[in-house]
């Protein structure tokens, strides 16, 4: 198997996402505080064969990579994330589609409910690999501290 991990950084958080790219399923994602970040990136790399680590360009990047250098973690790759956010509440609805009463509503004016970091991150790895990965029902989004 092959893995990549996505990262959205931010100012007080960023979005993670674990992708097997051979089954295109995302495996694991979720919201991490960039204090704490690291480690879980630090595991994921111990645990699985990562091949790839992308980061999106825009707030805190620089310091998302030198937190990964001090762990000795490289192959570091930057995408655009331009556009990412507002394109990640369409992709939200497209995992988790609206109930029946909503369901007809224009998709421009429904905000998804969750905190939408670890979509951006799903954003940020189709962009780069020019795939759609398929997000499992039992994959949640996790919110480590």
């Amino acid at each position: 198997m092959s893995f990549y991990i996505s990262i959205d950084p931010g100012n007080k958080k960023c979005g993670l996402l674990l992708a097997d790219i051979k089954s295109g399923k995302v495996i694991e994602a979720g919201i991490s505080s960039l204090n704490n970040f690291s480690d879980l990136v630090s595991f994921w790399n111990e645990q699985y064969l990562i091949k790839k680590i992308i980061i999106g360009d825009g707030t805190n990047c620089r310091y998302i990579e030198n937190e990964l250098k001090q762990k000795k973690i490289v192959n570091l790759k930057y995408v655009n994330e331009r556009g990412s956010t507002l394109r990640a509440r369409f992709r939200y609805w497209e995992i988790w589609p609206p109930n029946y009463c909503i369901r007809w509503l224009p998709k421009e004016i429904l905000f998804p409910p969750d905190n939408l970091d670890a979509i951006v991150a799903l954003i940020l790895l189709e962009d780069c690999l020019k795939y759609t990965f398929i997000w499992p029902e039992k994959v949640n989004i996790k919110i480590w501290p």
